[in-house]
């Protein structure tokens, strides 16, 4: 009976065979980082750095990869970590585990076109709304027969090239991607969407990029939220947002408040702009609700000192209502008999809020599923000129909103 080579690699359920390097002691070099700074689990970092190394060919077929010691010694993660990174790249046949040999890169058949990937980018992974959008995006690239590389752009335009750039050169079918806010261009989704290279973004996109696009209804949920306000009474209505007050979906998010307003005969405030031009994290929020740290709440501050008679603020987001909330606890304006406050998005925490949060939700499961649904129909050529599909949103009543019925209730 002839014995089983052990450079025989499983790759979707197919006998595939690995080179002889196997056995001529050719090594994968470690060249790999993972950072605890980054919020993608660690697993998930050494899987994607694994694989994009044998997929860019930079470890060869047959070769074999570092051990799990050389892993652990190298990286500072735990034994359990690496396994868990290990039998995923295992299960997607891209190494073959050989008892007391170690692992080696699988060879795929010379047939195989681009493997069965597609990349999903987005600024930072710290709340359950970004995990939502993962999974929608994986609910429908699972029934599609396709995984899903992970990546953190770290809310830095670099990083976000970087990562497009290592996803084009593991072949992938195509990319749904949250731009960063930065006012310099997207010069490479330009590129990658002249060279053809399927995209599908969420919530922002930029002009002259011809490219899907998925995206809440911002403009409705503004008005709306703008809407309970003047229904409540409130006629100085401030909007809070960032100093990109002209990208998606901020822009829009202002053109429905300035609407609402418009129609009830009221003027529209100027915008109250704070902070860096920097896309804002949950955990930065989370800090300044807190600790009363970074640079929004002294401007806050200012403002509601300054601007006599203002009643209520709508938020261009959750993470900015906390900064209002916690500027008016600062100085003593009860919210809501004397401050009203909206925000954006529902995320989950703000329901726990000493003063729950009344904001505009949107779903962030369907949209990462109609953002995976745009791109494999443009994978699978189904579909030629570029779409944009707007999601509905809703206001949620919580406590942080009340009638204006009495001057009394103006910020002296």
């Amino acid at each position: 009976m002839q014995q089983k080579n052990p450079a025989f690699c499983p790759r979707k359920r197919k006998i595939l065979f690995c080179p002889n390097s196997v056995f001529m002691g050719l090594e994968c070099p470690m060249e790999i980082t993972v950072s605890r700074d980054n919020s993608i689990p660690l697993h998930l970092q050494l899987l994607n750095a694994v694989r994009h190394r044998i997929l860019s060919a930079e470890w060869p077929a047959g070769s074999r990869i570092p051990s799990e010691h050389a892993f652990q010694q190298s990286l500072g993660i735990s034994r359990s970590t690496i396994r868990q990174a290990l039998r995923a790249a295992e299960a997607e046949g891209l190494i073959e585990s050989v008892p007391g040999k170690g692992s080696f890169v699988c060879q795929a058949p010379a047939s195989q076109g681009p493997p069965p990937l597609i990349g999903f980018v987005i600024p930072y992974f710290r709340s359950s709304f970004d995990s939502q959008l993962l999974s929608g995006a994986e609910s429908v690239a699972k029934a599609k027969g396709y995984r899903v590389i992970f990546c953190n752009s770290e809310r830095r335009l670099q990083e976000e090239d970087r990562q497009l750039q290592l996803l084009v050169q593991d072949r992938v079918a195509g990319i749904i991607i949250w731009p960063v806010m930065s006012d310099n261009p997207h010069r490479l989704l330009f590129r990658l969407a002249a060279q053809g290279i399927s995209l599908s973004l969420m919530d922002r996109s930029f002009p002259g990029l011809e490219t899907d696009l998925v995206l809440c209804d911002n403009y409705g949920g503004a008005y709306a939220a703008t809407q309970h306000l003047i229904a409540l009474g409130h006629r100085r209505i401030a909007f809070l947002g960032r100093s990109y007050l002209h990208l998606l979906p901020i822009a829009e998010r202002w053109q429905g408040y300035r609407q609402a307003m418009q129609e009830a005969g009221l003027e529209s405030l100027a915008p109250l702009l704070v902070g860096i031009p920097q896309e804002m994290s949950t955990d930065y929020a989370l800090r300044t609700y807190t600790d009363a740290s970074g640079e929004d709440i002294p401007q806050i501050r200012r403002y509601l000192a300054s601007s006599a008679g203002i009643t209520a603020i709508f938020a261009m987001n959750d993470l900015m209502a906390l900064a209002v909330l916690k500027a008016a606890n600062l100085m003593g304006i009860q919210v809501p008999q004397k401050l009203s406050v909206v925000g954006f998005d529902d995320l989950d925490f703000v329901s726990q809020l000493e003063v729950p949060l009344t904001t505009v939700a949107q779903d962030p499961f369907a949209l990462g599923q109609q953002a995976a649904t745009l791109l494999f129909d443009r994978v699978e050529h189904r579909t030629s000129q570029p779409r944009r599909v707007i999601l509905p949103t809703h206001l949620v009543v919580r406590a942080s909103t009340a009638p204006a019925d009495s001057l009394s209730q103006m910020i002296p």
